[in-house]
């Protein structure tokens, strides 16, 4: 196991806040900070929303210089990435940074040009994104296949340290969950594998159950049977190597289906999260 280095420690940070109520001034500020030379020569500043998220504003910053194709303007293009308003009480914004930090030095990510307050800059990849109907092309679904098993044939298994513990304030927690409740520690969510590093599939579901609400009876009731089915999930693919047939010894159709059914904690979560006060 190798030992982590942080990337994103040469990551610039802009001591500046995106503000959704302010777009315009407050992503020129960040742009400006970032390229200077962006304020003062010739040809506008544009920005393009892009609307697929659920979580984040996304913006694309272009500087329109005079004569440039559309090709030229996109490849100097800066792509703004704003975190929702309280979302990382369940997402490590450290550990995300790091994680893009980490695919850029191997190609598999833009470069990431700045960090601020409340989000990330980075450089823009024109493509277009696919809709469900790409998805059953047999061209674009082996093409993201083959991507993602770049991804993992090329980066390096490494067991990161938990990041420092930050504190919450009362209106942030109050935000995200239904009652206010106390945030679990690094400990209570490792706890689901001990002997595993983290973080991991296990450990990121972990937090999203300890984060429900528990206002309501039906709530408690609802998270301990999410709980009970994680571990027994945990427990019997916790060791596997895979779900490939020839590492994951199923012994009978019903074996199948039990796992499936529980594998669905994944729906069940997002959709509870949702439902609880709104992250944005």
């Amino acid at each position: 196991m190798q030992t982590p280095t942080n990337p994103s420690e040469s990551v610039r940070h802009l001591s500046l806040t995106y503000n959704n109520a302010d777009s315009q001034s407050s992503a020129l500020r960040l742009v400006f900070s970032l390229f200077p030379e962006w304020e003062h020569s010739e040809g506008n500043v544009e920005f393009i929303r892009f609307t697929d998220g659920i979580t984040n504003t996304l913006l694309k910053a272009i500087k329109k210089r005079p004569g440039y194709t559309q090709e030229q303007i996109d490849l100097e293009a800066v792509l703004l990435r704003a975190y929702g308003k309280g979302t990382e009480v369940l997402i490590d914004r450290d550990r995300e940074t790091i994680s893009h930090s980490l695919l850029a030095q191997h190609n598999l990510a833009p470069p990431l040009l700045a960090r601020f307050q409340n989000g990330l800059m980075y450089r823009f990849i024109p493509g277009q994104v696919c809709s469900s109907a790409d998805l059953t092309r047999e061209a674009v679904w082996k093409g993201v296949a083959r991507r993602l098993a770049e991804w993992h044939a090329t980066l390096p298994i490494i067991a990161t340290e938990p990041t420092e513990e930050r504190s919450y304030d009362q209106e942030e927690i109050t935000l995200a969950f239904s009652p206010a409740k106390t945030m679990p520690t690094h400990a209570e969510i490792n706890a689901i594998t001990p002997n595993k590093v983290t973080p991991n599939i296990w450990t990121v579901m972990q937090k999203w159950i300890l984060a429900l609400p528990t206002g309501s009876v039906a709530q408690q009731n609802r998270k301990a049977v999410l709980q009970q089915q994680l571990k027994q999930t945990v427990a019997e693919l916790g060791d596997t190597p895979g779900l490939a047939p020839f590492a994951l010894p199923l012994r009978s159709f019903q074996s199948r289906s039990r796992l499936l059914h529980r594998l669905r904690i994944r729906n069940t979560l997002s959709g509870s999260l949702r439902h609880s006060k709104p992250l944005l």
